[in-house]
């Protein structure tokens, strides 16, 4: 019977040990979430900016001079350090859109300022190289004429528009067949 006592004490001190254990570790708060920035694809941003213009916020963080030599329609300039102390980018009512060259520091400030806000905070995917690249696509490769802004030309410059001098039809050319 000596031996069947330290057994129940040692199960039982085991037994406290693992509870306490395990009461410590789901007990223990978890690590505080991190928030990030949500992307926003080239397309998307220039959709954006035909459609619904004056609904978003656009903040270039790119220096002075690259701003200057292109910007977005509606953004405007601020430096890094500028960004994140500002409090008007954390407190703004409409969504908050970081741009840069090419998207890296634009994610991390953005990363930044999303941890002390609700206001919604996106980031364009790739910078303006994917701005520009994305949507190249997009633009019509020769805008056609708006018939509304067309000039109405006289009946004789149509005729001389029309049909070349020197040729009354226009030959026919063979497709190889």
């Amino acid at each position: 019977m000596k031996n069947t006592i330290p057994r129940t004490t040692l199960n039982a001190a085991l037994f406290i040990v693992a509870t306490i254990f395990a009461t410590a570790v789901v007990a223990e708060p978890a690590a505080g979430s991190v928030t990030l920035p949500q992307r926003i694809s080239a397309t998307e941003l220039k959709r954006m900016l035909m459609d619904l213009p004056g609904t978003f916020e656009i903040v270039d963080i790119r220096p002075p001079a690259p701003y200057a030599d292109f910007s977005l329609p509606g953004s405007t300039n601020g430096r890094i350090a500028d960004v994140i102390a500002n409090r008007s980018y954390r407190t703004g009512t409409v969504p908050l859109v970081i741009v840069d060259r090419d998207g890296s520091l634009a994610m991390a400030v953005g990363g930044i300022l999303s941890q002390g806000t609700r206001r919604s905070i996106r980031v364009l995917h790739g910078g303006l190289e994917a701005y520009w690249n994305d949507t190249a696509a997009l633009l019509p490769s020769d805008p056609a004429p708006d018939p509304a802004q067309a000039v109405k030309a006289p009946a004789a410059a149509k005729a001389a528009v029309a049909a070349p001098a020197g040729r009354s039809t226009p030959t026919k050319t063979s497709a190889g067949c």
